[in-house]
């Protein structure tokens, strides 16, 4: 008698997952273009934002209470005036640029160790430093932030 049960629960565990199956690919067959069609609508869209804003440079930090008034205190009024300043105020990002594409952009970091991090734009590409270590030796040794603010103006080839 036991046989029977588990071969009959088998038998609708395998009816019930064909019926999903024959309800559900249907769905993905009619939905998946439009994903497609959609993810390809915004990587043009962000090309054209790389693209009209080739040569931008910029400073990104969040909210992070040990930072946040260091970097707003003694580094953000020493930054050259060719960066532009990308706040994380948690997952909102407050930027003078489109939000969509600069979030895009923090995402998509090949080089992410934790802000705050540089990035800029050259040749239609996004290139991402890390200046978190730098940035906390200098904070916690009280070490000159020359140090630092070198390093940003080399990545940005500012002179």
């Amino acid at each position: 008698m036991k046989n029977i049960s588990e071969k009959f629960v088998g038998f609708l565990f395998i009816l019930f997952g064909i019926i999903i199956s024959v309800l559900v690919i249907p769905l993905i067959l009619i939905f998946y273009p439009f994903g497609y069609f959609q993810r390809k609508k915004f990587e043009r869209k962000y090309s054209k934002f790389l693209l009209q804003n080739e040569g931008k440079n910029f400073f990104c930090y969040n909210n992070r209470k040990n930072a946040k008034e260091y970097i707003e205190t003694y580094i953000l009024p020493d930054l050259s005036d060719r960066i532009d300043i990308v706040y994380l105020n948690g997952k909102k990002v407050e930027s003078a640029y489109a939000k969509e594409f600069i979030s895009h952009a923090l995402y998509g970091l090949r080089y992410y160790k934790r802000f705050p991090h540089l990035m800029k734009i050259r040749e239609g590409k996004l290139i991402d430093k890390s200046v978190n270590n730098i940035f906390y030796t200098i904070r916690n040794q009280n070490k000159p932030k020359e140090k630092m603010l070198n390093e940003m103006n080399e990545f940005f080839e500012i002179n």
